[in-house]
């Protein structure tokens, strides 16, 4: 009956597809099933399909082989019908997925974290009697095998491997995503299995919406404690990011009224971190952060360009660099907070470990920023990241993907995360005197990928200290309302953040390019003048991805002068807190992208010059290190600078010593 019923549905609604399908086989395999077209058709059948899965897709398949009418054709189980289309709305969460679903037919919405390599396993089994010899091929299914011979009814019933016939499978684990937890509620995991064509069609990373039956294997150890997973029928995948977040018509309205404030940036700037008093430019900073830039830019040469922006907070102990991150984290509607300390096996990028997923084989797991593609990762204690995540963070926030050639897997994960950093310095305190590279255990090359860098620095002022206070107590005391320190609630500015990132997507006018443009050239003028290099073509892209980001808090779809003017400030201040060459008086962005400025570079090579220039008048080939010091007193660099330059010309291994007070030229050496 069930199939007499696909008969007439398959005729009706899907008679195209099913022709197309004959050409293309066995290239296509599979039929794509609407199953609300199937409940419009028959809501018993559906019923069926909810309830029975097993039973129903089997007449489906049966139903579609009927109108096969090209006799060269040959199915050995690898025609599928692969039903889609349940309200995605009302999946349940991973975490709730137990007994009351096993056999069912269920969608699941997930996080792809591992991905196994792909096994064969028997679709059609070759079966030969040891005592008779009679011969049969059937069709495996869930049940087992049989092991009685129908002949003899002897139990002498084995596989012949070499006849039988195989098919593709292959186990991956989705989670939770994580913009459905809410309370720090702990992502829940659940094994899946694909077959046939789809197989290695996703990677660690991906959301996608899953269609399958759940069933139940048992436990390793003979226990009436079963584990399960959800044998999949089909495979949607979801670009459900950052934007994808339930918005009503009343709230969208109120949403638009709200943009129209001529204040709404400095509204939006001031509930970021409402209870955290000051730091007024990084709030400005992570409020754009949250828009980002205009997605999807594509260059003359096929390349991209990313949106996101990258920050990174460096300062003092106790500078609520921590609560920054972590309310950004909860704020947007796919956020993850990571520490430095405690990352995971998997990093922050990715890796390939073995896991009984793969049966001992190896599996590609997803790291942090993987996980977050499409929304924000708060990384705390940036700089005490491995050196193994460190040198993959440079793909990742650039490129914004991961490349991965482990234990045989070779693959590409996307990454595409606006990341928030924190990191403190080595020795307790930040030290404006010294340069941001010296300071932390951060590569300048990676250091260069911020977009913004922002010191926290805790300085005792009075009325500054009094004002903290009264900020801090008042939060503590029974007048206190979130309304009187948030002019937007968190909720709101989520959905406007949500709104925007999806709606807008801003223009440059040629009034703010010409801003833009207008500023880097008098910096590169003044850089000129002043022997240093103030700003370079990486900051142009940075600085429009902030002004993008301006005009998409206003929601407006043109990039205007006072967005230029807004990403300009910002760079400015970064600039002077911390490009300043204090030594020259001049700002030098050397001083961020390559952790020493031009002056102190140029003063290294003096000193380099001066070892060379004795090792070569010495029979040693070596050289003294108080005439070092007494010939760079002669080119302007006084005693003790001239003593901390050849200390760091050591330490970077230009220079060693060969015996107490002398020091000798690497390239010398060679």
């Amino acid at each position: 009956m069930l199939e007499e019923k696909f008969d007439e549905f398959f005729s009706e609604f899907y008679s195209d597809e099913i022709s197309q399908l004959f050409l293309s086989f066995p290239k296509k395999r599979s039929l794509e099933v609407d199953v609300q077209k199937l409940a419009e058709f028959d809501l018993e059948v559906f019923d069926n399909l909810i309830n029975k899965p097993d039973e129903t897709i089997s007449a489906a398949i049966q139903a579609l082989k009927s109108f096969n009418k090209n006799p060269n054709i040959v199915f050995q189980n690898n025609l599928h019908v692969r039903f889609t289309g349940l309200d995605s709305s009302k999946a349940p969460l991973i975490q709730d997925v137990g007994a009351n679903e096993i056999g069912k037919f269920i969608v699941v919405d997930g996080l792809v974290t591992k991905r196994a390599e792909m096994k064969p396993k028997v679709s059609i089994a070759a079966l030969r009697c040891s005592y008779c010899g009679a011969y049969y091929k059937i069709e495996v299914t869930n049940e087992p095998l049989p092991q009685l011979c129908p002949e003899c009814h002897r139990k002498g019933l084995k596989q012949v491997d070499e006849e039988s016939k195989f098919i593709n499978l292959q186990k991956a684990e989705i989670q939770d995503p994580l913009e459905r937890l809410r309370g720090g509620s702990p992502a829940s995991h659940l094994e899946i299995w694909m077959e046939d064509d789809l197989v290695n069609t996703i990677v660690p990373g991906d959301r996608i919406l899953v269609h399958g039956i759940l069933r139940i294997k048992p436990q390793k150890t003979p226990s009436k404690i079963y584990s399960t997973f959800l044998d999949v029928v089909s495979i949607k995948k979801l670009q459900k990011e950052f934007e994808e977040i339930e918005i009503t018509p009343e709230e969208e309205q109120k949403i638009i009224e709200l943009s129209k404030d001529p204040n709404i940036f400095e509204k939006i700037s001031a509930s970021i971190a409402p209870s955290i008093y000051g730091y007024e430019e990084i709030k400005k900073a992570i409020a754009l952060q949250l828009f980002g830039g205009t997605p999807d830019k594509v260059l003359a040469d096929g390349g991209r360009v990313r949106s996101d922006i990258h920050i990174l907070l460096i300062g003092d102990p106790g500078s609520a660099k921590t609560r920054l991150l972590q309310y950004t984290a909860n704020i947007v509607p796919k956020g993850i907070y990571v520490s430095g300390k405690s990352v995971s096996s998997a990093g922050l990028t990715a890796t390939a470990e073995r896991d009984e997923l793969a049966d001992g084989g190896w599996t590609l797991k997803a790291g942090a920023l993987v996980l977050a593609s499409g929304g924000l990762a708060s990384i705390d204690e940036f700089d005490k990241i491995n050196d193994e995540d460190k040198a993959a963070l440079h793909e990742a926030m650039e490129s914004q993907s991961i490349s991965i050639a482990k234990a045989g897997i070779v693959a590409r994960l996307n990454t595409k995360t606006a990341i928030l950093a924190a990191a403190n310095p080595k020795f307790g305190r930040f030290d404006v005197s010294q340069y941001p590279a010296e300071q932390f255990d951060i590569p300048p090359t990676l250091l260069s990928r911020f977009d913004l860098i922002f010191p926290m620095i805790d300085i005792m002022d009075e009325e500054r200290d009094k004002k903290i206070a009264e900020h801090i107590l008042k939060q503590h005391s029974q007048e206190y309302e979130l309304k009187s320190f948030s002019p937007i609630d968190p909720e709101t500015l989520r959905k406007y953040v949500a709104y925007a990132r999806k709606n807008i997507k801003p223009k440059l006018t040629k009034e703010a390019a010409k801003v833009i443009e207008e500023y880097y050239i008098s910096l590169r003028k003044l850089g000129k003048e002043k022997g240093a290099v103030p700003i370079t073509p990486r900051q142009i892209e940075g600085l429009v991805r902030l002004a993008e980001a301006s005009a998409k808090a206003r929601l407006s779809q043109k990039v205007e002068v006072r967005d230029a003017e807004n990403a300009i400030s910002l760079i400015n201040y970064m600039l002077q807190t911390l490009a300043l060459d204090r030594s020259a008086n001049r700002v030098d962005i050397d001083a961020i992208t390559i952790g020493l400025p031009k002056s102190k570079v140029e003063k290294m090579n003096v000193i380099l010059q001066i070892v060379k220039d004795i090792e070569s008048k010495t029979k040693e080939k070596e050289a003294k290190v108080d005439d070092v010091i007494k010939e760079a007193s002669k080119k302007g660099i006084d005693e003790f600078l001239a003593k901390k330059l050849i200390n760091e010309l050591i330490e970077h291994g230009d220079l060693y010593t060969p015996k107490y007070g002398f020091v000798k030229s690497v390239a010398q050496e060679e």
